[in-house]
């Protein structure tokens, strides 16, 4: 009798389980970046058909205009947090550093919620060392639960950060960033991504990426977001993927990773 070999075999099963049926339900969020300091690039994001969701930069010149904008466009819009990071860059108005003591940190966290009108979540700007520290993580995760109708994105812009873990903890809706789509401003650059993250989704189910408002990645998006719908994906708020994410993920998978507990149904 014929028998494969077993690493054959186990390649195969793996294929099954990892690929999608035809027609299985497959979902997107892509969430554009420092929004905040060019009303252009800003008003060109907002303006592309599409359910984006709209990072916004703490007390930027046009934070509040393009906030409302977006929110009469029927964008989504979040906090694109400032964080310090291990490259001592200079830093965006409101950033989070480790120097703070925990009152000076909840008042800047609350200066920067404050200055962005419709927020429904969180995502970390920069933050490649502040992010991987767990008293600030609990620190700023209490906060943002405390509110009641936030989530949290963590943009991994370190392979060390605990963000997403301390989110759990704290019972507060989150996913983690799987691609960013412009690591740099080339179009065969943000075409690569954009292909696997179509591939991550067909394999999955779902996806989150990050972009930036960049003049070649607008354009790009206007050309090619109908690719999505080509493959059958639908791009949702971010807001809505989480609780997709989790409900994919327990129905496929039989375990849970995005959210937990009744603060799911917040959102």
């Amino acid at each position: 009798m014929f028998r494969l070999p077993l690493l054959s075999i186990i390649v195969f099963s793996a294929s099954i389980i990892l690929s999608l049926p035809a027609n299985a339900e497959k979902f997107a969020s892509i969430i554009i970046d420092d929004v905040g300091n060019n009303f252009q690039y800003g008003q060109d994001v907002i303006n592309l058909p599409a359910a984006l969701t709209i990072a916004i930069l703490p007390q930027t010149t046009y934070a509040k205009n393009l906030a409302r904008l977006a929110a009469k466009n029927n964008k989504e819009v979040m906090l694109h947090l400032p964080m310090q990071s291990v490259v001592h860059h200079k830093q965006s108005p409101g950033t989070l550093d480790l120097h703070m003591t925990k009152n000076e940190f909840r008042k800047q966290l609350l200066v920067s919620l404050n200055s962005v009108p419709y927020v429904r979540g969180v995502n970390n700007h920069m933050g490649s060392l502040l992010t991987r520290h767990p008293g600030h993580m609990n620190w700023l995760m209490d906060e943002l639960s405390k509110r009641g109708n936030l989530y949290f994105i963590d943009s991994r812009t370190t392979s060390k950060s605990i963000a997403a873990k301390i989110a759990v903890e704290y019972d507060l809706p989150h996913l983690s960033r799987d691609f960013f789509l412009d690591p740099d401003d080339k179009k065969t650059t943000i075409r690569q991504q954009f292909n696997l993250f179509i591939k991550k989704i067909n394999r999955r189910g779902y996806a989150l990426a990050i972009a930036h408002p960049y003049p070649s990645t607008i354009k790009f998006l206007q050309e090619n977001l109908g690719e999505l719908n080509q493959h059958g994906i639908t791009l949702l708020p971010v807001s809505e993927l989480i609780g997709t994410a989790t409900r994919l993920t327990n129905h496929r998978e039989n375990h849970h990773v995005a959210c937990t507990g009744p603060s799911c149904s917040r959102l």
